[in-house]
């Protein structure tokens, strides 16, 4: 406790607060003489921790009178005294902060009138544990009786044990046989270790300050507190062992593993003492198994016999069961306490003689050595608790959401306890029902809406860039003139290839096929490969339009050759004379254009989307994104990739410019800053990856040379990450974030508009109008709110099917088994994504199932981790991918990294510090990975996503490196002397070679006698490594002169004197 309070202050505060209500006469001299002759009888509350050596020292106080405070209120009006008393109590409950604090144990009893108190007893936990309320309780009722009335005859105290005679008592068992066979039941029942428990957090911890934890308290009522005890007593079962079922069966729902484990403390008092009072309770660690979808009732039986042979094996202190396990050591993590559950039992009353005693609620959070830490507490006629979360990884409203849950959940069961735990509801989950339109979408065409606009605003510029600047008469002109060429053919209702660079002429073969009736797929004029040979031979275009004749276009030539296909120059084809707008007669169910995914995972899959779908996708997004007159919006996503579709014609639709961003500039972050400027460019669509590259480029200038006309920035097709956006609006503040997500199946599903600073997780939104989005688990239920499935998206929108399926819809567009009995034009596709739906209502993106991997028993999602690195200053674009040994485990990771490059040409960062940024994010299991740099850049798909078959084979592992200079041979000492162990490995941790998270204080003091400089005790955690600390201390000695170790005499003369 006392360490954790040194690396991590802000996952609050181990204290513990009873505050009682007062009505009758309070004698406070007596209140007094009762606190003290308590305090004398228990050293424990006068004890508090000194640091000696990088070692936590007990140093016993002498003084009693601090530890009461009498505060006096009766000066004060009536209207004034109850506010004042209240901020008072608060006061009173907000101390002691920390273990070297004094006193540790304080009474305070604030007078409001002459028969109204209050009374407020606060305790840090190094000095007491839940148990010893009720001692002090009593003991206290005890002592205030013979004080106010001395001649009286009462209760004798019982015997008590000085608490350094229990701490004896302890380590001597520890020590021992017993000890040895308490520490081989509990390795053999956590090896191998069981899995972290994957919470549904808002936050990533390590990246946000540090701050107080939070706390709720709930009352659950006396209806649930009666269910639970007629459950308990009619089964029969522990309450313990129900409420344990109930929270492992809500964590259980949050991930994959059945294994799902739960800290709960118990007191382990000694035998024959039970007046004790200090820090004698014990945390277990309780592994339920809930696989083979039990029921409640077997649940509950699991959890009781789970905790009956943990308690029997209790006396093992956590502490040491930690140091000889070989956990990971995070500095802001307690192994094994993702999640706490304690119920305490009943709590003895506090009675002073002359006065009516009323507790008020109990206000601490239990234990905070956990991320969650839910403390329930029968407390007549209720069932009542608080839960305490981390504030750095939970937002206050998911941590009421999940309190919920458990509640919702705890009620179902005891209601059906016959129940499979799958089947027990834990909130009103999302379920398929009406789907949202938007209304004032007309059943037009988009390439009647654009002729539309040519007809309003003819003069209007509609596409500008180096192949000539087009106004919406023109482009309606060239795309009529080759509409009637097509009409000739004729095209109706058959694919047309378009092979060409963004630009006008690309626009008025678009919309001339759309006008023939035909439907449309683009190609760009880079090497297509066999990809675009594919396609080619799939579809069979009746013709492919090109702008000019380029003698190297490798795919033209095989088209015609191969193929025998027709090859037209659309600058070349007569312009028509200007004539009547003919009537629409457009049917809308009919194909408007196909798109094909990138081939990354197997042979291209083409998709057919109608007019309906296109032009209703379109037009929202030209509101949505604001692409009305005015708007200059770049073209920036290639041609293959049907985002610059959507792009492309939402301009159009919207009456915007388009500004095709010229190839040689395209994948240029510099010049593209330049040429962002020089257009004035107001709309950007474009992936995180590159807009990484922009935003470091842009950072870097004056003000006055950045893009600052730039409206919107629209990220899609890859994972956003908090810091990427908020970098954005730091450094251009007036333009707006949208992350847009979404299959080519669906041309998109969701959507969220950044309106400010993202303080966690980025989401991927609401559904787009028109499309039902839900996250559905392997059952297709729907998943409660927190819990991560597949999304699935229900839309008239949808594709129906790829093409060439000859078999029909492929499994992705299944309905789900029981879902509703749609219209023919309602549409289902299962998209592979994982996602959770926040408590906000929102989506969280939360990868594939198939870029999952489990590393040493933990899943780890490769995006996550891509995310971590990608955060770095010195990494400019990275992916990460499993290594497997030869029975298909997954022994490491490798990370594929661009490194960032300085003005030299040299990188700003490497190995070490990569890992540094995945120690920090993740903690000890991220240090399998090793990186290979690439020196340009990641091979990618023509959707611009990596293309990781294309990766470089990983390199073998490298060799092991002994220690290669002064620093390193010195820390090898010191390690040596402290772990008996040695010789090191450089790239050996300090816990892999023995050392415990302990004897990391008493490290930092050898290191700062030694070398003269004192190392962040935290960075020990993050750098364990030989050389990492090796690095820590010449980091240091650059930051600071070197100093003479301070001399520590002073220090060894109190721990003589205390031993």
């Amino acid at each position: 406790m006392w360490l954790l309070e040194q690396l991590a202050p802000y996952r609050g505060v181990h204290r513990l607060v009873r505050t009682w209500h007062l009505d009758g006469t309070v004698d406070a001299l007596a209140l007094r003489s009762a606190w003290r002759t308590l305090l004398d009888r228990h050293e424990a509350l006068r004890t508090r921790l000194i640091e000696v050596d990088g070692a936590p020292v007990p140093l016993v106080s002498t003084d009693t009178e601090s530890a009461f405070v009498h505060v006096d209120l009766g000066h004060l009006a009536d209207a004034e005294r109850t506010r004042a008393a209240d901020r008072v109590c608060v006061a009173a409950a907000s101390v002691p902060e920390r273990a070297t604090d004094t006193p540790l144990a304080r009474l305070t009893l604030v007078r409001i009138g002459p028969t109204t108190h209050r009374l407020v007893l606060a305790l840090h936990r190094t000095v007491a544990d839940d148990r010893s309320i009720s001692i002090i309780a009593d003991e206290l009722s005890i002592c205030y009786a013979a004080a106010v009335r001395p001649d009286a005859d009462g209760p004798a105290l019982a015997p008590v044990l000085r608490y350094a005679e229990y701490a004896r008592w302890q380590r001597d068992l520890v020590d021992g046989p017993a000890g040895r066979r308490l520490l081989d039941w509990w390795t053999r029942e956590l090896t191998p270790l069981p899995p972290s428990v994957p919470l549904p957090t808002d936050h990533d911890g390590a990246a946000r300050p540090a701050g107080p934890a939070g706390l709720l308290s709930f009352d659950w009522g006396t209806a649930l507190a009666d269910r639970l005890a007629t459950y308990c007593r009619t089964r029969p079962a522990n309450p313990a062992a129900v409420l344990l079922a109930a929270v492992q069966a809500v964590l259980h729902r949050y991930g994959d593993d059945d294994q799902v484990t739960v800290v709960m403390p118990v007191p382990v008092p000694p035998p024959g003492f039970p007046a004790l009072v200090g820090p004698c309770d014990n945390l277990l660690v309780l592994t339920g198994d809930l696989g083979g979808a039990p029921t409640f009732d077997e649940a509950v039986d699991r959890a009781a016999a789970v905790l009956r042979a943990a308690t029997a094996h209790r006396d093992l202190p956590f502490a040491r069961l930690v140091q000889e396990l070989p956990v990971d050591r995070d500095p802001g993590r307690v192994p094994f306490c993702d999640v706490l559950l304690a119920v305490p039992g009943p709590e003895a009353e506090l009675r002073l003689t002359g006065a009516t005693v009323a507790p008020t609620a109990v206000t601490d959070a239990g234990p905070t050595v956990a991320d969650l830490a839910i403390t329930v507490r029968r407390t007549w006629p209720s069932l009542a608790g608080t839960l305490g979360y981390r504030a750095d990884r939970f937002a206050s409203t998911s941590a009421e959401g999940l309190l919920g849950q458990v509640r919702t959940l705890l009620s179902a069961a005891l209601d059906a306890p016959h129940t499979p735990l799958h089947r027990l509801p834990l909130d009103v989950a999302a379920v398929a029902g009406a789907i949202d339109e938007d209304p004032s979408v007309e059943p037009l065409t988009v390439h009647e809406i654009v002729r539309r606009h040519a007809v309003r605003t003819p003069d209007a510029v509609a596409v500008a860039g180096p192949d000539g600047r087009w106004t919406y008469r023109e482009l309606d002109r060239r795309a009529e003139a080759v509409a009637e060429y097509l009409r000739g053919l004729p095209v109706d209702g058959a694919p047309v290839a378009v092979r060409m660079t963004p630009g006008p002429w690309q626009l008025a073969a678009s919309l001339g096929i759309l006008r023939a009736g035909g439907h449309l797929v683009w190609f760009g004029t880079g090497d297509a490969g066999q990809r675009g040979q594919a396609i080619l031979a799939e579809l069979r275009p009746v013709c492919l339009l090109r702008s000019g004749e380029d003698p190297d276009d490798d795919l033209a030539r095989w088209y015609r050759d191969e193929l025998d296909g027709r090859l037209v120059d659309v600058t070349c084809l007569p312009r028509p004379p200007a004539k009547p707008v003919p009537a629409p007669t457009d049917d809308l169910s009919r194909t408007a254009y196909v798109a094909y995914t990138s081939g990354s995972t197997g042979r291209p899959k083409g998709i057919a989307h109608t007019h309906r779908a296109f032009a209703q996708f379109v037009t929202w997004m030209a509101d949505a994104l604001e692409l009305a007159p005015g708007a200059r919006v770049a073209q920036w996503v290639t041609p293959e990739h049907d985002p610059s579709l959507c792009e492309t014609f939402a301009t159009l639709v919207g009456g915007g410019t388009l500004h095709p961003v010229p190839v040689r500039i395209r994948v240029h972050p510099e010049k593209l800053a330049d040429w962002l400027v020089r257009e004035r460019v107001t709309f950007l669509q474009t992936v995180p990856s590159f807009a990484r590259e922009v935003l470091a480029v842009v950072a870097a200038r004056e003000p006055a040379d950045r893009p600052t006309g730039l409206r919107r920035l629209v990220l899609m097709g890859e994972t956003l990450s908090d810091q990427l956006v908020n970098g954005f609006r730091r450094v251009l503040p007036a333009t707006r974030l949208a992350n847009i997500y979404g299959p080519t199946e669906t041309i998109a599903a969701t959507w969220h508009d950044i309106t400010g600073p993202v303080p966690a997780n980025v989401p991927i939104g609401r559904p787009i109008p028109g499309r039902q989005v839900l996250v559905l688990d392997e059952a297709d239920q729907p998943c409660p709110t927190g819990v991560t499935g597949e999304l699935v998206v229900r839309s008239r929108y949808v594709c129906d099917g790829y093409l060439g399926d000859g078999a029909g819809r492929q499994a992705a567009f299944r309905a789900p088994a029981g879902g509703p009995d749609d219209d023919s034009d309602l549409r289902w596709y299962r998209t592979g994504d994982l996602a959770r739906r926040r408590w906000d209502g929102a989506l969280e993106f939360r990868g594939r199932r198939d870029h999952q991997v489990k590393l040493l028993g933990t899943r780890v999602e490769l995006a996550d981790v891509e995310a971590a690195l990608a955060a770095h200053d010195g990494v400019a674009d990275c992916a990460v991918v499993p290594v497997t040994d030869q029975d298909g485990l997954v022994v490491r990771l490798t990370a594929y990294v661009v490194p960032r490059r300085g003005p030299d040409g040299d990188p700003l960062a490497g190995a070490a510090q990569w890992r540094a940024q995945l120690r920090r994010r993740f903690g000890g299991a991220m240090v399998l990975v090793a990186f290979e740099t690439v020196p340009d850049q990641l091979p990618r798909t023509v959707a611009g996503k990596v293309d990781r078959r294309r990766l470089p084979a990983p390199r073998s592992a490298s060799a092991r490196r002994a220690t290669g200079n002064p620093v390193e041979e010195g820390l090898a000492e010191i390690w040596s002397a402290l772990l008996g162990t040695g010789p090191y490995d450089a790239e050996v941790s300090f816990f892999g070679a023995g050392g415990h998270s302990l004897l990391v204080p008493v490290l930092v003091q050898r290191i700062r006698r030694r070398f003269g400089v004192t190392v962040p005790l935290r960075e020990c955690f993050t750098h364990n490594t030989l050389a990492g600390m090796a690095a820590l201390v010449e980091a240091e000695r650059t930051a600071h002169d070197r100093s003479v170790p301070a001399d520590s005499a002073d220090l060894r003369a109190v721990t003589d004197a205390m031993e």
